[in-house]
């Protein structure tokens, strides 16, 4: 089953950290007031799901593991939500998603837990949000007490995924593909980790490698800052054009990776002008 989130402070950090650069950030302020709106919708997702909406918490694949018919049912309920507070640039698709019939939400769902690091390739960008907007706080729950319950069998902090020098990295608790990276201090420098774009499991990764595809020659991995987000960094590829947006935390202590992520929309809007594509898009598809 679930334990209990009895530590609300992480939807706490983020609603506040979105309400405060709103405020500070003015190109991204309106997409920074829907995604509070969204934090406080996720998290009253929680409060209202039953135990029992897990099935098979220790084996089966992760998203296997949530109640579909439950699952479908807050799709429901965030489609009517949604054109009440949804930017104007998805209002309008907001209402369309209202005649998306109950069927055809089950057969995206499946889809969508069939291959989660792929799924933009095959939704449109309003059905994938409301489908993750669902997902996310559930993945995330379950994945947390995943961990908890390794850590009580085996009497320690589970190792961290080993960093792969090839090929495009997957969450290890979800299968997911990297939305967002983060520096974190360690030693006298600093260590890199991916967070997950579904469950928001963080997981060591090498700093010189690219997550798209593997690049590790030194020339090939450019890094881009802006003097507007210090603390933010686009480190592209310019092997397979991508790129991953990355949060150095060493340097702003109170960033939230996933929403200084969409606070710094203007540095995505710079490196798609000059050719490179994010890995994954964030929650608000940015």
């Amino acid at each position: 089953m679930f334990s209990p989130d009895v530590d609300g402070s992480r939807w706490g950090d983020r609603i506040a950290r979105a309400r405060q650069l709103a405020e500070e950030t003015s190109p991204a302020a309106e997409l920074l007031g829907f995604y509070a709106a969204l934090a406080e919708y996720q998290q009253s997702l929680l409060e209202w799901c039953p135990g029992d909406t897990v099935n098979s918490p220790g084996a089966a694949p992760l998203l296997d593991s949530l109640d579909p018919e439950w699952v479908l049912g807050a799709v429901r309920d965030c489609v009517s939500w949604l054109p009440g507070v949804a930017p104007p640039r998805l209002r309008e698709t907001a209402h369309a998603l209202r005649g998306v019939t109950a069927a055809q939400w089950r057969e995206h769902l499946d889809s969508y837990r069939s291959s989660p690091h792929d799924a933009a390739d095959r939704f449109s960008g309003t059905s994938i949000f409301v489908l993750e907007a669902v997902l996310q706080p559930l993945a995330e729950r379950l994945a947390s007490t995943r961990r908890e319950l390794a850590t009580a069998a085996t009497g320690r902090v589970a190792a961290p995924l080993a960093a792969r020098a090839s090929g495009g990295p997957r969450c290890p608790a979800c299968g997911g593909s990297p939305g967002v990276g983060v520096l974190r201090e360690e030693g006298h420098g600093a260590r890199r980790a991916l967070v997950c774009g579904l469950c928001l499991t963080e997981w060591d990764y090498l700093r010189l490698v690219c997550a798209g595809c593997g690049e590790q020659r030194f020339e090939s991995l450019p890094v881009f800052t802006a003097e507007q987000f210090p603390h933010v960094r686009i480190e592209a590829c310019d092997t397979c054009r991508t790129y991953l947006k990355t949060i150095d935390v060493t340097k702003d202590g109170r960033a939230v990776p996933i929403v200084d992520d969409i606070a710094s929309l203007s540095l995505d809007l710079w490196a798609r002008d000059r050719g490179y594509t994010r890995l994954r898009a964030s929650l608000v598809r940015t």
